[in-house]
């Protein structure tokens, strides 16, 4: 709750000093120490000579050079004259100034200005009616004048200000900064300067004249403001808050134009509010060192920072009223930490240096503040951290509910790039392979494959899960460095590489031969995925036929889980440039290249396979949003995801939903500090909301290691499922995008009109004579005559299908037409059901 404090007009006049005027206000001015010692100075100059007044001029300057280093250093000495603000003088006076203009307006706008009366001609009163009456008589013009008053008020102090910054040198604010020499200069100097001009015959006006500056300086010196605490005595309430953000911040030329301040709550020592922006600029465009300057606090008080789920047009303020600075070392980070944070209730603790920085924890409260909460711009307002890249330098750690670990690093560790590591691309028992080194030093993660605990093969082989991946950035910010990193790691693991080029064969030109099958056109991304999942189910039913061993050693029928080798290799399909690909949704490849992409994140994991998709739009939106857009979305969500460098300020609004990063991410730069480029430079998720920023390895030459490496392909029964694209994809390699797609669309259609669907051939011509006993050789025959339905149903029982919905995704038939064809077969005795799966009992041809 606000607190604000309601005073009556008596105890006003108490708390406000009477002011003096006149005599007794010069009198009060003669009581200044000051006054006396600069005088004395200018006299002693004019009136010494020899060896007193070079001993006079030596201690003057010693006292001068003593003051001067005791001003550039902040301590308990900064009650001593002179270590006030000039900033803070005119800021007195011109206070003082304008209380007595208030006293002499309201005194005029109390007095009666109608004109007296006048006795007419019989005798009576006739009110008298001047010019002005029409203005003077006015029932607002209390309001206009105060009002205009102000106005002119504040345009002279607009103006002041702008000569003070302009033609002085740059004072700044404040007790509790460091003091340059030069401003030293101009407060000690002329205690040095006022003795030496003893040494220099000038006639005696001019004796005078240095007396009479040496008055003047040492009353203006002695005359300082209070030090130490300049806040200690404020009063204010939310209005002065409130007025003074409409002055310096919400003004036509202000760094936030016409915006304003909410929920204003103010305590003994610190004022809370809500930043709200009524322009395009967002609300964080306001700087720390605005606000320190308009509402007369230190820089480091001041806390701007914007929470995850608020509006760009929004951020949060926070100032503290009350800073005890001149008590704090500020080279302690704990000790600043207890005093500007901008989290109650919070610690810090563990400052440590670093090679590359310095590291720190945070102790969050058990109520208030979450770690979610923590901004890294927060943390460097409050440590007050110098440089344009100070929240850039901060990296967060979530090391548990309560407890965040912040490294500052100063230099970049990464900056120097990553080589390539064949030996850290060798796939370990959980399925992780090094891709490159995070900030931190350790090893960038990167999974291909997922253990399934307690299930093997007959051979003993871990039964694993493909992997699905996902990531995003601009063009140059590092994918394909990933990419190829990772085509590597898979033919070092026995892992079979699909390769759709969204860029139309222009972004891996170079690995056309080096893949098993590779595509230049979004047609052929689309067959692409459709061998996948043909792939898939072909899978699937040879795996529901094997057995496998559990943990205790007990053999099962029926494997629902991949073994790798056990017969087929893993398999990953990449898709660079998704979004380009599904851009129209208007084209022929689009529908279908969605389907069967959802069908490989909802289905194939089981048989080794997974899907890896590039995206630059750095939002999981673009893709779509029609039922297999969401599925493909929460495919991509459940495994890897790595973040690169966008166009965009932040890059963490990617609708990733429970793997929405727990921090902000800062934007990634296009060069590091020593002009570097950011090349393979972005963040990997950790397996859940935390995002590590680490860089990839990069060779300038990946292609010509992968040459040297076996290059994994399918076996015969999974090419034949993959379709005709795949087994003729050597004759359209060395194609470009365009003819690659003209060839494949041919291709398809000779496809249909060579096994066109529900078609019956029958052979009219006579059947040759043959002898009794004779047997006859009817393969040739079976390629005329098509097996008929319920031989093609019981075909696929024997295979393993057991499901009228999977012998029906088998066969292609449509469901009405196996539920016929099974039932027939039942009631032939050629298939019997259990627990409503189908088994053959005999031959069909029996």
């Amino acid at each position: 709750m606000a607190t604000t404090t309601t005073e009556s007009k008596e105890e006003k006049e108490e708390i406000t000093p009477q002011e003096l005027g006149g005599l007794r206000a010069r009198l009060a001015q003669m009581n200044n120490p000051g006054l006396y010692v600069g005088s004395g100075l200018g006299i002693a100059s004019g009136w010494l000579s020899g060896d007193p007044l070079l001993f006079t001029t030596l201690g003057s300057t010693g006292i001068a050079a003593g003051w001067a280093v005791l001003g550039m250093n902040p301590g308990p000495w900064r009650w001593l004259p002179g270590q006030g603000e000039p900033w803070e003088w005119m800021c007195r006076s011109s206070q003082r100034r304008w209380r007595r203009r208030v006293k002499r307006m309201r005194h005029r706008l109390g007095q009666d200005h109608a004109y007296r009366p006048t006795v007419g001609s019989d005798g009576l009163l006739v009110p008298t009616i001047g010019i002005a009456d029409g203005w003077r008589q006015r029932q607002d013009r209390a309001a206009l004048v105060r009002e205009a008053t102000a106005e002119a008020h504040r345009k002279r102090c607009a103006v002041l200000r702008t000569i003070w910054a302009k033609a002085l040198p740059d004072w700044e604010r404040g007790w509790w900064r460091r003091y340059t020499p030069a401003e030293m200069a101009l407060r000690a100097g002329p205690l040095a300067a006022i003795p030496a001009t003893g040494y220099i015959e000038v006639p005696w006006w001019a004796r005078i004249a240095v007396a009479s500056l040496g008055a003047a300086w040492g009353a203006r010196i002695w005359d300082k403001p209070d030090a130490g605490s300049p806040s200690a005595a404020r009063t204010e309430g939310v209005d002065w808050y409130l007025t003074r953000w409409a002055e310096w911040i919400a003004c036509d030329k202000g760094p936030l134009p016409a915006s304003k301040l909410v929920n204003v709550h103010l305590d003994d020592d610190k004022l809370t509010a809500v930043i709200v922006s009524t322009t395009a600029k967002p609300a964080l465009g306001v700087g720390q060192d605005a606000v320190s300057i308009a509402f007369e606090v230190p820089p480091r008080a001041v806390n701007i920072y914007r929470p995850d789920d608020m509006a760009a047009n929004r951020a949060k303020l926070t100032v503290r009223l009350r800073a005890r600075t001149d008590e704090v070392d500020m080279d302690d980070l704990a000790a600043v930490w207890e005093e500007f944070t901008p989290y109650t209730g919070s610690e810090l603790y563990d400052p440590e240096e670093t090679e590359y920085g310095r590291r720190f924890k945070l102790l969050m409260p058990r109520k208030g503040a979450s770690v979610a909460d923590v901004q890294p711009r927060a943390i460097a307002q409050a440590l007050d951290l110098e440089g344009e890249d100070a929240v850039a330098r901060l990296h967060l750690r979530m090391l548990d509910a309560r407890r965040i670990e912040v490294n500052e690093m100063t230099v970049n560790p990464l900056q120097d790039g990553v080589p390539l590591d064949l030996d850290a691309l060798v796939m370990d028992d959980q399925g992780y392979v090094r891709v490159g080194k995070d900030i931190y030093g350790e090893p960038a993660l990167w999974r291909l494959m997922i253990p399934n605990e307690g299930k093997f093969g007959l051979t003993g082989r871990q039964g694993m899960s493909a992997v699905h991946s996902f990531s995003s950035g601009t063009t140059g910010s590092g994918k394909s460095s990933l990419e190829e990193t990772l085509l590597i790691a898979q033919m070092l693991n026995g892992i079979v590489g699909w390769l759709a080029d969204g860029k139309y064969g222009a972004g891996f030109a170079s690995w056309t031969q080096v893949v098993d099958w590779l595509v230049k056109s979004h047609y052929g991304a689309m067959l692409m995925a459709q061998g996948a999942a043909n792939v898939g189910k072909h899978r699937f039913s040879t795996q529901m036929r094997m057995q496998w061993r559990d943990a205790d050693g007990y053999v099962m029928d029926g494997r629902s889980f991949f073994v790798p080798g056990e017969p087929f290799a893993p398999m990953q399909v990449t898709f660079d440039e998704f979004n380009e690909m599904v851009l129209d949704p208007g084209k022929d490849h689009v529908k279908p290249l969605l389907e069967n992409t959802s069908n490989l994140g909802r289905q194939t994991r089981s048989a080794g396979i997974g899907a890896r998709v590039y995206v630059q739009i750095p939002n999981l939106d673009s893709i779509g949003t029609d039922k297999h857009a969401g599925a493909i979305r929460d495919m991509l969500q459940s495994g890897n995801i790595a973040l690169f460098r966008t166009a965009r300020a932040e890059v963490d609004l990617m609708s990733l939903g429970s793997r929405t990063p727990e921090f902000r991410l800062e934007p990634i730069p296009e060069k590091f500090p020593n002009g570097s480029g950011t090349g393979g430079l972005g963040y990997i998720a950790d397996g859940g909301a935390q995002y590590t920023q680490s860089r990839m390895m990069f060779h300038p030459n990946p292609v010509r290691i992968a040459r040297n490496l076996p290059r994994p392909t399918l076996t015969d029964a999974e090419a034949e499922a993959a379709g005709p694209a795949y087994l003729r994809r050597d004759e359209y390699r060395h194609m470009d995008a365009t003819e690659e797609e003209d060839f494949l669309r041919d291709l398809v259609k000779q496809e249909q009109s060579t096994h066109r669907p529900h078609t019956t051939v029958v052979d009219l011509a006579p059947a040759p004579a043959t002898q009794a006993g004779t047997d006859v050789d009817d393969e040739d025959l079976d390629e005329l005559v098509p097996p008929s339905r319920s031989e093609v149903v019981w075909h696929a029982v024997d295979r393993g299908a057991r499901r009228n919905k999977q012998i029906a995704e088998v066969t292609a038939l449509k469901p009405s037409n196996v539920a016929n064809a099974t039932k027939r077969l039942q009631r032939l005795g050629k298939l019997t059901q259990i627990d409503r799966d189908w088994h053959t009992v005999e031959p069909i041809d029996a």
